[in-house]
């Protein structure tokens, strides 16, 4: 009889130490998605902008991020069905970490900003395949009572390689130029699917054919959770548009623009494990609630930046932030979820990129053609509202309360 990698309705308080296996093999990848965050909203400056020529450059650089989010949001929910139907999840992982390390290559021979956002488009699909499939895994290889620990550790391994990523994405542009750095993410990209095709082994859930019952208001909470995700990728996502102002209103360069942006997901990464620990025994929802209310006055002080050393600061508070909201949020939508991990969780990571897709293209346009610190109020407006959400319809699942 083949034995599974875990079961999640098993009673050790111990990690699955293939978690660590999928988590430090997925890092590369995180590397180059790091470094491509960061450097495309800076490599468009100096592309042939075609038909956006006239466009704002804060306007083209949210374009960029946004079509990647976007199709990397849209493509997860139809994933992450298909993944609970097969029962499958390493072939989506695989899949996805190909393409990200063929289309990464492509970049470097790319002179046009239309056929930069066809491209970016194309790889917000590969990356979505990845997502709901990863999440799975990391369920399947947790316990109820350790599954905010275990969230926490594969997000603090995930955010270190994209916030590290940043910063050796900046240096490397700096000294080497664009396309050595874009040849340097294919690079990683392809580390990633070597060590995932021959080190991680696939997971299955060790409760099939035993299909948790739904609580009433369980779609509602749903929807709740997703909101707070959108909410707050959108509020920390809007600096990607605003790499090329910033850059001018600070008058400052690669590398300092590159910590300022890694300065959140090293914070992050740091604070990830802990708040989820804090979730396991304090509730999700107190520690949702908590990231959420930092965030708003983070926000607004983003539009009113003197110096870097200002946005570094308040770039490293936005991690503390989400890590608060990230970690519980994740668990407390699996605590919900029963065995169809993959498809309803999908529904919050979708969420997640959709914010990461609309906050830079929102904000682009906002301070293009209103004023530099609209978005960030609207930003502030949005997590209260999504605040009001949790603490109004969010409720403690039973088991998170007493496991």
């Amino acid at each position: 009889m083949r034995s599974e990698p875990s079961v999640p309705g098993n009673s050790k308080k111990e990690l699955d130490p293939a978690l660590y296996v999928l988590s430090i093999s997925k890092l590369f990848k995180d590397l180059g998605t790091g470094m491509l965050a960061f450097l495309l909203p800076l490599y468009i400056v100096g592309l042939d902008g075609g038909m956006f020529a006239a466009t704002p450059i804060v306007v083209r650089a949210g374009i960029i991020a946004t079509v990647f989010g976007l199709s990397n949001a849209l493509s997860q929910p139809f994933l992450g069905r298909l993944s609970d139907s097969l029962n499958r999840r390493k072939p989506f992982v695989v899949i996805g970490m190909a393409g990200f390390t063929i289309i990464s290559f492509i970049y470097a021979n790319t002179d046009s900003f239309e056929y930069l956002v066809i491209l970016r488009v194309l790889q917000g699909l590969t990356v979505g395949a990845t997502v709901p499939a990863i999440v799975a895994m990391v369920t399947h290889l947790s316990t109820t009572s350790t599954r905010g620990v275990a969230i926490g550790i594969y997000s603090t391994v995930r955010g270190f390689g994209f916030g590290s990523g940043s910063i050796l994405g900046g240096i490397i542009a700096s000294y080497y130029g664009f396309v050595t750095a874009f040849y340097v993410c294919s690079f990683l990209g392809l580390a990633s699917f070597i060590l995932i095709s021959f080190f991680v082994t696939e997971t299955h859930d060790g409760t099939t054919g035993k299909k948790k019952t739904s609580e009433p208001g369980q779609g509602l909470q749903f929807f709740i959770l997703s909101v707070a995700m959108f909410m707050m990728m959108f509020g920390i996502m809007i600096i990607f548009a605003f790499l090329p102002e910033y850059g001018t209103r600070l008058d400052t360069g690669e590398i300092s623009l590159s910590i300022a942006v890694s300065a959140y997901v090293i914070i992050r990464v740091l604070f990830q494990a802990p708040m989820g620990l804090l979730s396991d025994r304090l509730g999700r929802k107190k520690i949702i609630i908590l990231g959420l209310l930092l965030n708003i006055p983070i926000v607004i002080g983003l539009g009113y930046v003197m110096n870097v050393e200002q946005l570094i600061i308040l770039r490293a508070l936005q991690g503390i932030s989400m890590a608060a909201v990230e970690t519980p949020v994740m668990a407390l939508a699996v605590d919900l979820a029963g065995i169809s991990v993959s498809s309803k969780v999908s529904s919050i990571t979708a969420s997640q990129a959709a914010g990461m897709a609309l906050g830079p293209i929102m904000g682009g346009l906002l301070a293009g053609y209103i004023s530099f610190e609209t978005p960030f109020y609207l930003c502030a407006v949005m997590l209260l509202v999504s605040l009001l959400l949790v603490m109004g319809g969010i409720k403690e699942p039973v088991s998170s309360k007493n496991s």
